[in-house]
């Protein structure tokens, strides 16, 4: 499968304003390892009604501009659609949106919102905005080429304000949170560290208590994470050997789930299966939820059991979001929800060799091998991954 040579991986945190429920922000994303939409819109006021206003602004902008309407046309529709602040004479949502091809064409737009920070090479760069009006509205755009390693930043001017009458007499400001987010490239963390790094610090200058909704979406261009993952012998023992030396020669990471499938492997590449008997329980909650050993073999990066495996990191996926949420453990279901988090477009390998004493699912009367591989590809899709399935 070609992918593309680098992609933005995107997080955001939304802080809402202190004794408000709802975060008076929005964020929208649409993301591939080949494209990314992002937009974030800050409704006029707070509670309810701005967060209202704003995922409507970012939910029309994000939406048109994946179907190829021009940002004009945007602002026409957002501005017959959205109504305007009688008093002040403003509108009820700003906006900034994003969109990067390839990992590297990116074309950004804002409209009252605090400007971009792009981060390279540990410098703040100076992006080539022009300005134009749309509609009666005034709007910076531009178009420009990513290269990986930089860091992005989208704000709400909750982050600008932060800190107002305290630390900061006139609030953190624009040019400190751009040299602060340049000093936090220079630790290479990922985009969920650095957008968790920057609520930290938010939450801080407001001693707790936000004074205003703020949002920040924190962004690194890096490659992509490649990843295969085999489980089950071939439906027919003549396929073994095309199918071990496919996943072998496979790029990224290289996966195994099954005792039956590794041995196959083994055998066809003559190398020694070793099975870690002194990680198999390494703590309280595994010993407890009896997770298989897992085991080692030359040339692939994990080699777990198979179903009771798979159903467990089911269950890890199921209240982890990103690689960060799992806990520590270092059991064979926590090691491959690891991978299936951390790698951006997975590969499944799927044999469907007939094991006499594997029983099906009672109710959808499939192989459980089956669900739980379905159940595995769900989740991961609605986490924005690519993923393909191969029958064998």
């Amino acid at each position: 499968m070609r992918t593309v040579k680098q992609l933005v991986e995107v997080a955001y945190r939304c802080l809402a304003k202190h004794g408000e429920e709802l975060c008076g922000d929005a964020v929208r994303l649409k993301a591939t390892p080949s494209s990314l939409i992002v937009g974030l819109s800050d409704g006029l006021g707070s509670g309810v009604k701005a967060h209202i206003l704003a995922t409507l602004t970012v939910t029309i902008g994000v939406d048109m501009l994946e179907k190829g309407e021009t940002i004009d046309e945007v602002i026409e529709t957002l501005t017959d659609t959205l109504p305007e602040c009688q008093v002040r004479r403003l509108a009820y949502a700003t906006f900034s949106v994003l969109m990067v091809e390839q990992g590297r064409r990116a074309y950004l737009v804002e409209y009252d919102n605090p400007p971009l920070v792009l981060i390279r090479d540990r410098q703040l760069v100076s992006l080539p905005m022009v300005e134009r009006e749309v509609g009666g509205r005034s709007i910076r755009e531009c178009k420009f080429e990513l290269q990986e390693g930089d860091y992005m930043t989208l704000v709400s001017d909750g982050y600008v304000h932060a800190g107002v009458g305290g630390l900061y007499k006139l609030g953190w400001g624009w040019k400190n949170l751009a040299v602060s987010l340049t000093r936090w490239a220079a630790t290479g963390g990922d985009a969920y560290q650095l957008t968790g790094a920057l609520a930290r610090t938010c939450l801080k200058l407001y001693d707790g208590r936000p004074g205003d909704d703020a949002t920040a979406v924190g962004m690194k261009v890096r490659r992509p994470v490649l990843a295969t993952i085999l489980t089950g012998p071939p439906s027919r023992p003549e396929l073994d050997r095309q199918t071990v030396e496919r996943f072998m020669a496979a790029e990224g990471l290289k996966v195994i789930c099954g005792g039956t499938t590794a041995q196959v492997a083994a055998r066809e590449t003559g190398h020694t299966l070793r099975v870690l008997l002194e990680r198999r329980l390494p703590g309280v909650a595994a010993r407890k939820e009896k997770i298989p050993p897992m085991a080692r073999l030359e040339g692939v990066d994990l080699v777990t059991e198979g179903i009771i495996t798979l159903s467990k990191a089911s269950e890890r996926l199921q209240v982890a979001e990103t690689i960060h949420d799992l806990p520590p453990a270092h059991d064979g279901a926590t090691e491959l929800a690891r991978v299936l988090l951390r790698a951006d477009v997975l590969h499944f390998m799927v044999g469907e060799a007939i094991n006499p004493y594997q029983l099906a699912d009672v109710v959808r009367g499939k192989p459980m091998r089956q669900v739980y591989v379905e159940e595995l590809i769900a989740q991961l899709e609605t986490r924005g991954k690519v993923v393909t399935v191969e029958r064998l």
